[in-house]
């Protein structure tokens, strides 16, 4: 039970960590707090064993609720860090492009090939 009422209360601060706005200043301290949540409820769920009682069994589904909505706000931090990757990489290319637009050019213009012997 106190394995249960401890990743109930890791679970309500997991929760809470994401109700704040995400800077992107932010960003990194955020992303070791998420792993640092997942690693003491990973620890907690290996703890826990099935056969549960009534109060038990209450507390592992508000716990589930919980669990469902801390999945959609990770797959959403997710892809809003997937979007800013890519969104890097674009202005990189885009910017190195412009410096630099014959670059990758490979061309045999104004060259003249000798068939003769």
């Amino acid at each position: 039970m106190s394995s249960l009422i401890e990743l109930k209360t890791i679970t309500e601060k997991f929760v809470q960590l994401f109700e704040k706005p995400i800077l992107a200043k932010d960003r990194d301290q955020l992303l070791e707090e998420v792993n640092r949540f997942l690693d003491q409820r990973d620890q907690l769920l290996k703890k826990i064993k099935a056969p549960f009682s009534e109060e038990e069994a209450n507390l592992v589904s508000t716990i589930m609720e919980q669990d469902k909505e801390i999945q959609l706000k990770l797959d959403h931090l997710f892809l809003t860090l997937k979007s800013e990757l890519r969104d890097v990489k674009k202005q990189k290319s885009s910017s190195e492009k412009y410096l630099d637009p014959y670059r990758h050019v490979a061309t045999n213009d104004g060259s003249y090939w000798d068939k003769k012997k």
